[in-house]
């Protein structure tokens, strides 16, 4: 499946440009963080997809990222908006929506044995990709350890500067 030319590219790209644009948020929930998938197949992440569509695709979730912290509201306490970037399972993106400080602080802590997040120092995804922005970003190496295997990805979080 993964060595099959994918068909539609640009097609597949427009529709998911319009599905990422068109979803919303409701600030007004109970919940400790509002999670927002990727609206999509898998297709985005094949190795046939091109580096272009791949490139798009990151540019419009890191704008759909500052659009939803400009949308936030003020006056509802503590609330933070994180766009998150799983690179090259790029379809395991997400953007969450934290609205609870010890969650969003507890969040960053990832030293367990069978997940592991590494600082990535003197790397910047965006500009690998030819995408400005005025976010934060912090880049992580993943690194997932089972019995019978082990995974390693990128995290690329783009967030607000608290400075």
């Amino acid at each position: 499946m993964w060595n099959k030319k994918v068909r539609g590219q640009r097609r597949r790209l427009k529709a998911l440009i319009r599905a990422i644009d068109d979803k919303t948020v409701s600030y007004e929930s109970d919940d400790t963080y509002i999670c927002l998938d990727v609206p999509s197949s898998p297709w985005v992440e094949m190795p046939k997809t091109y580096g272009k569509v791949k490139s798009a695709f990151c540019r419009e979730w890191i704008s759909k990222t500052e659009k939803l912290i400009g949308q936030a509201p003020q006056d509802a306490g503590f609330c933070k908006v994180v766009g998150i970037i799983v690179y090259p399972e790029l379809w395991n993106s997400q953007i969450v929506i934290f609205k609870n400080e010890e969650y969003y602080r507890n969040f960053w802590d990832r030293k367990g044995p069978y997940q592991t997040w590494i600082p990535i120092e003197g790397r910047s995804f965006a500009e690998e990709r030819g995408i400005s922005t005025g976010l934060k970003e912090v880049g992580y190496e993943e690194v997932l350890n089972d019995e019978d295997f082990t995974r390693r990805s990128f995290i690329w979080c783009y967030m607000e500067d608290d400075a």
